[in-house]
């Protein structure tokens, strides 16, 4: 043993290191760190029992690193604690009031964005990120978010599922996330999916070079919400697929307006305007021209309702 060693530290495995990576289920006020606790007293002396807890690590990611959250679930609200220079943040979003969930996972990296009203009226937008291997503990927070009908047998839910068969061939990947990605109750009434579009930049010896103009997604829409699924940009390809992707569930009571406006060369896109003053936009091939009025016409006409 070196002379310099201090044998009351610990040696921090790579197995060691890559458990402190993953989150962890608060399971009684013992557990909770100090810093939280003058900002979680309210919110649990307001509840008859202990809240579902989670702590997210903070994450060393590219260039940057993640701040530490405590997510608290309470009946009426998501409670969002970020733990940044010494001092605790705090965002509580009712669950009425949030406007688009976003979920994103490439390999072992998840993340959670909320976007939506807070307590106090605002417009805000909060992101945890943690390692996949955790996504089992903020499934409680998904379901309020996403509350599924208690009174729906698997065989409706199956058939519903069934709708989306057709795109075994052209992607089987996206078949499979719009499979996974509907809730119990909810009816599809149309899916509408847009390739991986590349436009040529140059050519050389033979051979022609792509720009991606924009990744493959997927627009599903139900009764009760508009799904969108993509690829990402940080997922690198592998024969022409991308690992992961990410969901974008909102409420159809969440979209203001709905347009589809000209783009270049003949594509086109879809414009969503949401009541948090957001806009999403989505970039399809003039050859989908058909099925994408017929979304905004089946958007526009759930307007309000």
């Amino acid at each position: 043993m070196s002379p310099n060693a201090n044998p009351s530290q610990a040696v921090l495995t790579g197995a060691r290191q890559t458990m402190m990576a993953w989150s962890k289920v608060i399971e009684s006020e013992a557990e909770i760190p100090e810093i939280y606790r003058p900002a979680l007293e309210p919110l649990l002396a307001a509840s008859p029992n202990f809240p579902h807890l989670v702590l997210a690590p903070p994450l060393d990611k590219f260039l940057r690193r993640t701040t530490e959250k405590l997510v608290c679930d309470s009946p009426q609200a998501m409670h969002i604690l970020e733990s940044s220079k010494g001092q605790v943040l705090r965002k509580s979003y009712p669950y009425q009031n949030i406007v688009m969930l976003e979920v994103g996972v490439v390999l072992l990296n998840s993340w959670i964005s909320i976007h939506g009203f807070t307590s106090e009226g605002e417009v805000g937008r909060s992101t945890i990120e943690f390692n996949t291997t955790s996504d089992r503990y903020y499934a409680a927070f998904l379901k309020k978010i996403r509350p599924a009908a208690e009174e729906n047998s698997a065989s409706q839910l199956k058939a519903e599922k069934d709708k989306f068969d057709y795109l075994s061939d052209p992607n089987f990947k996206f078949m499979n996330y719009a499979r996974n990605s509907l809730i119990a109750g909810e009816t599809v009434l149309q899916s509408l999916l847009q390739p991986e579009i590349r436009q040529p930049v140059w050519k050389i010896f033979g051979w022609t070079y792509y720009r991606v103009v924009s990744l493959a997604h997927l627009a599903i829409l139900t009764d009760k919400e508009l799904i969108l699924i993509r690829d990402d940009e940080r997922a690198k390809g592998i024969r022409e697929s991308r690992h992961g992707g990410v969901w974008q569930y909102i409420p159809l009571g969440s979209i203001r307006s709905v347009a589809i406006e000209a783009g270049e060369a003949e594509r086109l896109h879809l414009s969503i305007g949401l009541s948090s003053g957001e806009t999403l936009k989505k970039i399809f091939a003039a050859a989908s021209k058909s099925e994408l009025e017929r979304l905004r016409n089946e958007l526009q006409a759930r307007l309000g309702k």
